[in-house]
């Protein structure tokens, strides 16, 4: 199964050009959709967590120290985050590649 959180929420996935291939329009798709998720499937901590540790670079003892946490304690939040956004993006994935597919047999 694909780790969406690892594959969409680095600086890595932006698109760059203006094509529109299949990975082009899977990754603007989750960009809209990831936010959606995360901001109303998970908890505050996790989103917290998640977007320290993935978007800021913080290790995950860093995010414990600024958040009074323990570091089990971070690492769970961020476990629990993903496993979440990964099953909601997945289905994403399903319905945006089957879209893509029926487009394509259209043209």
């Amino acid at each position: 199964m694909i780790d969406f959180v690892e594959e969409y929420m680095s600086p890595k996935a932006t698109p760059s050009d203006n094509g529109y291939d299949e990975q082009r329009i899977l990754i603007k798709s989750i960009s809209k959709a990831l936010p959606l998720i995360i901001k109303n499937e998970l908890t505050e901590r996790q989103s917290l967590c998640l977007r320290l540790f993935y978007v800021f670079g913080k290790s995950q003892v860093e995010i414990a120290r600024e958040l009074k946490l323990s570091q089990p304690t971070v690492s769970r939040h961020i476990k629990t985050a993903k496993d979440i956004v990964n099953k909601f993006l997945s289905y994403c994935f399903y319905s945006v590649k089957q879209a893509h597919e029926q487009w394509l047999k259209i043209e």
